[in-house]
């Protein structure tokens, strides 16, 4: 494989220098990152890899603290921006600048598109559509490390000098099927602040936990997520290293029981306790108040789920991956698993985005009135047919 020629950035003056290069004389840039996010709340930037029309650079962002310049590119609607697997790289972005993306496309959404899997490892589809084969021997390598040695470099430029050639062939795929829209609109997501905003309350009210849960632990657990968050945060810790998610549960259950029971369960870790007992105590007693309340007021009770709900939600699930399979589209693309499962345990939970664009395109009216009416699905056996539908 021959070396590729680069230009490595290290300082503010030379980057806002090869920004407005690109900006015009390129109306495209293939873009990824290296960072380290093991046992931070915020994840270290520690590499950022473009190519583009006038070449490819490596942007040394250990060294340089203001990187406005690139930002505008991302901004910059003119410039299309190619990546593989994108949106953690511009989720990162957006939590480090407030910068959200315009005009992207991923090669990874792409191929989802044209049946061949989705996902799929960038070095997998570079060897299938442009026959070139990758080494990943840097995949857990220490980017924060310094000078940055010649085999990380290199792996860094093959994960975008690929992009715009290979983006050329998938987009050719694409229109010869008629789904180039498809993929624009799917990849339109990158560019909504929705997609990268945390809403921790949001995830707690809605973990399952809390259906299983007296009021007090309810409180006690809302409490205890929302302080492991705000201490993430402060102490740049992942959540994992501050408390365990697996444990969060064990502790709000065992609270009521006092500290020599939550010493004694070896599930928690007696120096965990020790550690944070006074905390934990005081989430625990304080009152609960009125804007508490009204939060844990949302909480719905769970529907009572019978056996042929079950069976015809499964059945459903069925016919969406059929309908995928006919028309060569990732499943996980079509809907995640997680939003199915809501729809399973919550009749009034319907995703808005199935009955717009390519999904009501493939699913077509019947499947998302199904959906919609779900709860009055029923499936027929008539002159030796199955049949599912609503009921006149």
């Amino acid at each position: 494989m021959p070396k590729q020629d680069y230009t490595l950035i290290k300082n503010y003056q030379d980057l806002e220098h090869y920004c407005k290069e690109i900006s015009e004389k390129s109306d495209w840039i293939g873009f990824d990152t290296e960072f380290i996010g093991e046992k931070r709340y915020t994840p270290l930037l520690c590499l950022v890899q473009i190519s583009s029309e006038i070449g490819n650079f490596l942007i040394d962002s250990l060294e340089i603290d203001n990187l406005s310049p690139l930002c505008r590119l991302f901004e910059d609607e003119s410039i299309l921006k190619i990546t593989h697997a994108g949106e953690n790289d511009y989720q990162l972005f957006y939590r480090l600048f407030g910068v959200l993306p315009r005009n992207v496309v991923d090669v990874q959404i792409a191929v989802g598109f044209i049946g061949d899997g989705y996902p799929s490892s960038f070095q997998k589809i570079v060897q299938k559509y442009l026959k070139v084969k990758l080494s990943k021997s840097q995949t857990v390598t220490d980017w924060k490390t310094r000078p940055i040695r010649e085999k990380q470099i290199r792996y860094a430029l093959n994960d975008v000098i690929y992009l715009k050639e290979l983006w050329g062939k998938l987009k050719g795929k694409l229109e010869k099927k008629g789904r180039l829209e498809w993929v624009l609109e799917e990849c339109r997501r990158f560019e909504d602040v929705a997609n990268y905003e945390l809403n921790i309350l949001q995830d707690v009210m809605g973990n399952k936990i809390m259906h299983t849960l007296k009021e007090r632990e309810r409180l006690f657990f809302m409490r205890l997520s929302l302080w492991r968050e705000q201490l993430a945060e402060e102490n740049n810790q992942s959540r994992e290293r501050v408390l365990s998610g697996k444990t969060i549960p064990v502790i709000v259950r065992m609270m009521h029981a006092g500290k020599q029971s939550l010493l004694s369960d070896r599930r928690i870790g007696d120096h965990i306790v020790r550690k944070h007992w006074e905390t934990f105590n005081r989430l625990y007693q304080e009152p609960i108040e009125e804007e508490e309340r009204q939060l844990l007021d949302t909480i719905s009770v769970p529907p009572v789920i019978t056996e042929e709900h079950n069976i015809l939600m499964d059945l459903l699930n069925q016919v969406f991956k059929l309908i995928c399979t006919k028309n060569k589209v990732a499943g996980i693309l079509l809907m995640p698993r997680s939003d199915f499962n809501k729809m399973k345990y919550d009749s009034s939970f319907l995703p808005s985005y199935l009955g717009k664009g390519w999904r009501k395109e493939i699913l077509g009216e019947s499947t998302i009135q199904w959906l919609e009416k779900r709860e009055e699905l029923a499936v027929r056996f008539e002159e030796g047919e199955i049949r599912i539908g609503i009921p006149k």
